[in-house]
């Protein structure tokens, strides 16, 4: 007879490493009051006075964020780029190039003392950050100025030796490399003028040097994906490994020509939106369950025909008609140092749907030069935008199409004069940004 006691496992060897969701006690005061840990409270941007909303939907409460306290800055260093990527949107403008000079950047750091909820200030744009040649200094200006996290999204393709050194003395906590393919072939196709055995040398070496120096350094993947690469994600696990990703995001292509948009992977018009309101649709509850032969298609049926589909009281669909840019607190600061609320409406630019020109013409609240960032933030004017886009009452343009309002940003069938919303492909959720 076996003794079962000399093979017992030790129960703390088997125990998972998995991090776990942190748990705050909350006390509820008289009248209903909360009491927020001080942590939650700071990534709400909650201070005395403001207002956060508790959203009631399926069942489920949640507390959003402060949309008035300034939690993400966006930095663009410089409008121009080494590369002539297939996916850049950069091929259809008028617009002058520039890179933004060192007396703007060190008013707009100066400034930035007033916002106590800034959690991450981001260098990216429509241009390369790496291509400016002040980006190290950028970066440590930050650095020393705040104690938001710094991050950079990148080609990859400028990150040398002296490069990399320079970024990870300068205190840059996350890098965002863009690779839109998970092969040689595939990559150099679409990132016209990139090498990627050069990228992923690059990125490994930085993340080499992160941990002879000690410091730490979280890496992220950005692809984007269309018909000519979607093949190419079957290939991730490899190439998240290679460089050390720790995120993964993934975006549909920005259609600025009628060929981008045959290219697209999400046909607009037949989007689960469109279904999802209409009578005999209801909310389906999904258990846990494999994905094999026997699930993938009527999965896929139900994918495709359900808006409302959850699976254990988790949404699957993706949010739409919600900016993710106003409810996180974010603005932009282009190269010239004017105040842009989102990325869509940074530069003017052409986007396609249904076939159709839609031209988009930038929104600016305020310019660097003129007034500070705070006052600029605080304006009623900025308040009120942001107002108004949280609640999201534009009429859906990328579900219906055909009218002349399809045709620029500037009114909607709704009576919403410039800049409308409802033709925004970020936040429809088409189009995703680090």
């Amino acid at each position: 007879m076996r003794n079962t006691d000399e093979i017992k496992p030790d129960r703390k060897s088997f125990k998972p490493e998995v991090e776990q969701a942190k748990k705050y006690p909350v006390r509820v005061g008289q009248g209903g009051s909360l009491t927020l840990p001080e942590e939650i409270a700071q990534l709400l941007g909650a201070e005395a006075g403001s207002q956060l909303r508790l959203v009631l939907e399926n069942g489920q409460i949640c507390l959003e964020p402060n949309i008035h306290a300034l939690r993400r800055l966006y930095v663009e260093p410089t409008s121009g780029c080494n590369l002539k990527c297939q996916t850049c949107i950069r091929h259809t403008w008028n617009e002058p190039f520039g890179a933004m000079s060192r007396e703007l950047f060190e008013k707009l750091v100066s400034g930035l003392k007033p916002f106590p909820f800034l959690q991450s200030v981001m260098f990216a744009g429509f241009g390369e950050p790496l291509f400016h040649p002040d980006i190290i200094w950028m970066v440590e200006k930050v650095k020393k100025a705040t104690a938001a996290a710094v991050e950079i999204t990148t080609n990859g393709t400028l990150l040398d030796e002296e490069m990399a050194q320079g970024l990870l003395q300068a205190g840059l906590d996350r890098l965002w490399v863009s690779f839109d393919g998970t092969s040689a072939d595939r990559f150099e196709d679409i990132r016209q003028g990139a090498s990627f055995q050069l990228v992923l040398n690059n990125v490994k070496r930085l993340r080499q040097l992160a941990s002879e120096m000690n410091l730490p350094l979280a890496i992220g993947i950005s692809f984007v994906l269309m018909r000519d690469n979607i093949e190419e994600i079957k290939n991730i696990e490899e190439l998240i490994q290679n460089v050390g990703a720790d995120r993964v995001l993934m975006s549909n292509v920005l259609p600025y020509t009628e060929e981008m948009e045959r290219k697209m992977l999400c046909l607009l018009a037949l989007t689960c939106e469109t279904f999802a309101n209409l009578p005999g649709k209801p909310q389906i509850s999904l258990p846990r369950l494999d994905i094999n032969y026997l699930t993938k298609e009527p999965i896929y049926h139900l994918l495709k025909g359900y808006q409302n589909l959850f699976m254990i009281n988790n949404a699957i669909s993706a949010p739409t008609r919600s900016c993710r840019f106003i409810k996180d607190g974010t603005t932009f600061v282009r190269w010239d140092g004017k105040v842009a609320p989102c990325m869509a409406l940074l530069h003017e630019h052409i986007t396609y749907l249904y076939g159709l020109e839609r031209r988009i013409k930038p929104y600016f609240l305020g310019q660097l030069n003129e007034k500070s960032l705070y006052d600029i933030w605080n304006s009623k004017e900025y308040a009120d935008f942001r107002e108004k886009v949280y609640q999201f009452d534009f009429s859906p343009c990328h579900i219906c199409g055909g009218c002349s309002y399809l045709e620029s940003n500037e009114e909607d069938c709704f009576g919403n004069t410039f800049p409308v919303c409802g033709g925004c492909l970020w936040a429809q959720g088409v189009i995703q940004c680090p």
